[in-house]
């Protein structure tokens, strides 16, 4: 009976009206109340700590990998930033519950594990907020927590408008990485991601027989998302590669070459692939040596060839099969160009001379005004 006495004074109302409006008998409801089930009773106290969810959801991460539902780099850039969350939470909050995990913890992670201290990009920000907002998914899906938290991490939008390089600027890049060491190299890559607008762990996993010479086409095996695409090849880049793999240890072109077109063990076999990083560094390196191209990162070069794609009249469903989106509106970024760029073309297509509409439209003026002084 005491529960019935809880319900009868935090509702005002007598137990057997309730049983009334709701049909059933006194017995029933309280023999309901008395045995439902631990489950029913779920408190916050029984949740799962953010250490054992985070290493339920790396597991799962795996999983995903193995049946090609992940990227090996999707897994890579998740995994890389929950060993940091992991690693901060052994040391500070080892017992953290998954629903008093916050914002704010996220953010000390994230100002913890920065330590260059530069400055992180709005972007960079919302890929790990998107990240905890998957485990808290995840958490909620498993029954690890008794509510979906995913509220607590909110993106900030950001503009998606492309920093692309202009032409003048390619060229002072071009001349710039003609002075690394092995410039040939140097320049096949920077050209590779100009001419292709592959991503760059698409570029450092190519294999010689993708870049296939005879059909002048380069396949994306293993793009983002596991998918698999076709990329037309622009003679100016055939002729660079053929000219980098002869510098490179392999005279002829092999169609059955399994080794990687960007490779450390220069020859005939190319075993060892450039890593990311090490593309990466070749950008920031071009960045150092060019003050004004400070903005522009491995990704920049992608955008350029999308956005001079679009400017010589690729239709544009065919530049997102050539790129590999998923949604036709990302490629759609690219059709937002810089503000020079939009005077210019108002200039060259509209080129009407203004002041011409306006001198006529001051002599139309005049001669009313002199048309109604003849009148007075």
């Amino acid at each position: 009976m005491e529960a019935a006495m809880a319900i009868e004074k935090s509702l005002n109302i007598s137990f057997q009206e309730i049983c009334n409006q709701l049909d059933v008998s006194e017995e029933s409801l309280l023999e309901f109340l008395n045995n439902k089930s631990p489950l029913q009773c779920s408190s916050i106290a029984e949740e799962k700590t953010a250490l054992f969810v985070i290493e339920r959801y790396r597991e799962h991460l795996d999983s995903l990998v193995k049946l090609n539902k992940r990227s090996v780099e999707t897994w890579k850039t998740y995994n890389n930033f929950l060993m940091r969350v992991k690693d901060f939470l052994l040391n500070k909050y080892p017992e953290l519950k998954i629903n008093e995990f916050n914002e704010i913890i996220l953010n000390e992670i994230i100002s913890n594990s920065n330590q260059d201290d530069k400055k992180y990009s709005i972007r960079t920000i919302n890929k790990y907020y998107a990240i905890m907002k998957s485990i808290f998914k995840f958490a909620y899906d498993m029954d690890y927590t008794n509510k979906d938290f995913r509220h607590k991490f909110t993106l900030e939008k950001t503009s998606l408008l492309p920093r692309y390089i202009k032409e003048d600027q390619i060229t002072n890049i071009i001349e710039t990485v003609e002075q690394f060491s092995k410039p040939y190299r140097c320049r096949a890559m920077i050209m590779f991601l100009l001419l292709s607008g592959c991503r760059v762990s698409e570029i450092s996993n190519i294999k010689v027989k993708e870049f296939n010479m005879d059909d002048n086409l380069i396949y994306i095996y293993r793009g983002k998302g596991n998918k698999d695409r076709i990329i037309p090849m622009f003679p100016e880049l055939k002729e660079e590669i053929l000219i980098y793999l002869q510098k490179s240890g392999m005279s002829v072109w092999n169609p059955k070459c399994e080794g990687f077109l960007f490779a450390r063990d220069e020859g005939t076999e190319r075993r060892r692939n450039f890593p990311i990083r090490t593309i990466e560094h070749l950008v920031e390196r071009i960045r150092n040596r060019i003050p004004e191209l400070s903005y522009i990162t491995v990704h920049s070069f992608r955008h350029t060839f999308a956005v001079y794609c679009l400017k010589i009249g690729i239709k544009e469903h065919h530049l997102t099969e050539i790129l590999g989106h998923s949604d036709p509106k990302t490629t759609m970024t690219y059709t937002k160009l810089r503000g020079e760029d939009l005077r210019n073309e108002i200039i060259n297509k509209f080129p009407y001379p203004f002041e011409i509409l306006l001198n006529t439209i001051s002599e139309d003026k005049n001669e009313n005004n002199t048309g109604r002084t003849r009148d007075l």
